[in-house]
């Protein structure tokens, strides 16, 4: 350890080594068994979202390591090439090969792999607090109990993993900046590289490691040398997709975003205040913080802008996500939450002044403008890098009692658990009811097709089942539909033939929470099925119909 580390240590915990206890001496220790103890839980977590793609994908890596979307998928309702299909890139599915050849392809040992991520993305949000001024066990352990955070740390998609390696790019790019030693500058190039290759919205962390050096360096411009490597990275990969697949993917990708509207007849205001509300809603600890921060000044400008937020959004919400006054009351306290975000942040910049709270700033900011309008829709997965930001933003501005501190994150804890064990309980809803279908309808001599996406269609595809194809596929005598009730792609019944329903599988959540459907108004991943990102009050059963073709 260098002298400049020693002093640092020495000015964070004055106490001599013999003086602190085991957490004081051993905080990363600590921060993996808590890590740990919120995931081992949910390691049989069924694939849920887009965790097929990248499972398949992993696949196909197996066999074709330079040609990772060299196959078709039917995701949308029809047959595509995969590069059309996937808007991520590869490196996540690069893990989850790697992970299979050890381990194989079963849920409980990936989901166990990806912990490694979690635990990464909170070591180094422990390690970047400590750079930026805020005390780092409790940063780290106050994004672990985020909504967004544990959540997401749950499935395999590549948006932890992102976040890990934006993390890490930020503070080793931080402490290079700060020492001038051009070595950590390369690597934390590096970690940025592995963040844009991991998920693309991890090129952005290369703006703020501008920004931070602008603002810090002074005396020449030595540190924009190892933005070549990121460069080259990209420039690498973008060429390399293009001469295999037709088009580069990074410009596929924005195309894609660009093309694919996010406003379902929601005004620009009413979509502002829709991002408030996922902002709040996926950070929810700095409500409980709210009254335990030094600032309370802010108070006054977020109680007056309650008021315009919920007569924007109210007024101007489509009228076909029929809002229930409980759900009504859900998205303005949310929205107060995502506003306290938002003024938090700007509060730092006006009492510090300095590079760290700039950083925190457009941090926060650009994720946000980033998930609302540049992002094909607002869901909790795009907002998940702003949850470190946020938690050494509530650290370095929360003043009060240890017990005050402990019972402020244990209460965001609670609602993050309550969030993820709902959407544990969704995830595997999709796989009983591809298992109750195999036992009672598979083996008949009938084709069994099935509509719908996500793990559902992962699950379906392991028992037999084929899915619909609306430009290829032909229903034929007897034949099985089975139509799950939260789901994308649904074709209406009146396009199909005649038909009757033989049975209707009902499983229940049982958790009086929702992340994921229009019936309950939750839109975890993606803000089309509702306006906030989990919604509270009884969880609807999910509904799994199997349709039986013909009259009789």
């Amino acid at each position: 350890m260098g002298k400049a580390a020693r002093r640092r240590r020495a000015e964070a915990d004055p106490k001599p080594a013999a003086q602190r206890t085991f957490i004081e001496r051993h905080p990363l220790l600590l921060l993996l068994i808590a890590t740990a103890i919120a995931l081992l839980p949910f390691l049989n977590k069924a694939l849920t979202i887009d965790d097929p793609l990248f499972v398949w994908v992993a696949q196909q890596i197996t066999t074709h390591p330079l040609d990772p979307y060299g196959f078709d998928l039917n995701w949308g309702g029809k047959t595509d090439h995969m590069v059309d299909v996937v808007q991520n890139p590869p490196l996540t599915s690069y893990v989850l090969a790697f992970a299979s050849a050890v381990g194989g392809w079963s849920e409980g040992f990936l989901h166990f792999v990806f912990i490694f991520f979690a635990f990464a993305a909170l070591a180094g949000t422990w390690s970047l607090a400590q750079r930026l001024g805020a005390p780092p066990l409790f940063a780290a352990l106050l994004t672990l109990a985020m909504p967004v955070f544990l959540l997401s740390s749950t499935n395999l998609m590549s948006d932890v993993a992102m976040t890990a390696s934006f993390v890490w790019a930020l503070t080793l790019w931080i402490r290079g900046v700060d020492e001038r030693r051009d070595a950590l500058l390369w690597l934390a190039m590096a970690a940025a590289a592995m963040a844009g290759l991991f998920k693309y919205f991890g090129i952005a962390v290369i703006p703020l490691m501008i920004v931070y050096a602008a603002m810090k360096w002074r005396g020449g411009f030595r540190w924009i040398v190892p933005l070549a490597l990121p460069v080259a990275a990209f420039t690498v990969y973008e060429v390399a997709t293009k001469a295999r697949y037709g088009h580069g993917h990074i410009l596929g990708a924005a195309h894609y975003a660009s093309l694919t509207s996010t406003s379902l007849g929601v005004g620009l205001l009413a979509k502002t205040a829709q991002l408030l509300s996922f902002t709040g809603g996926c950070a929810i600890a700095i409500l409980f913080f709210a009254p335990l921060l030094a600032r309370r000044r802010w108070y006054v400008a977020v109680a007056v802008a309650v008021v315009a937020i919920a007569f924007v959004f109210l007024s101007g919400a489509p009228s076909t996500l029929k809002l229930t006054p409980a759900i009504e009351v859900q998205f303005v306290i949310f929205a107060v939450a995502g506003l306290g975000i938002f003024t938090l942040a700007g509060a730092d910049v006006v009492k510090h002044r300095d590079a760290a709270s700039v950083l925190l700033a457009l941090w926060v900011l650009g994720t946000a403008v980033f998930a609302a309008f540049l992002n094909w829709t607002i869901n909790g997965r795009s907002l998940l890098p702003l949850a470190p930001a946020v938690a050494i933003l509530i650290a370095r501005h929360a003043v009060g009692s240890r017990a005050a501190l402990v019972a402020a994150t244990a209460a965001s804890a609670v609602i993050a658990l309550l969030v993820t064990v709902s959407d544990f309980k969704f995830a595997n809803a999709q796989r009983e009811a591809s298992q109750i279908i195999l036992q009672h309808y598979t083996g008949d001599g009938h084709t069994v097709w099935f509509e719908g996406h996500w793990g559902f269609q992962y699950y379906m595809v392991q028992i037999g089942g084929v899915p619909f194809d609306i430009e290829r596929s032909t229903l034929h005598g007897m034949d099985l539909y089975i139509s799950p009730k939260t789901n994308t792609a649904l074709i209406p019944r009146t396009a199909l033939p005649p038909h009757r329903v033989v049975e209707t599988i009902a499983i229940p959540i049982g958790v009086p929470v929702s992340t994921i459907g229009s019936r309950a108004r939750a839109g975890f991943y993606s803000d089309f099925m509702g306006p906030v990102p989990y919604a509270f009050g009884p969880a609807p059963d999910e509904i799994f119909e199997v349709l039986r073709l013909g009259r009789s």
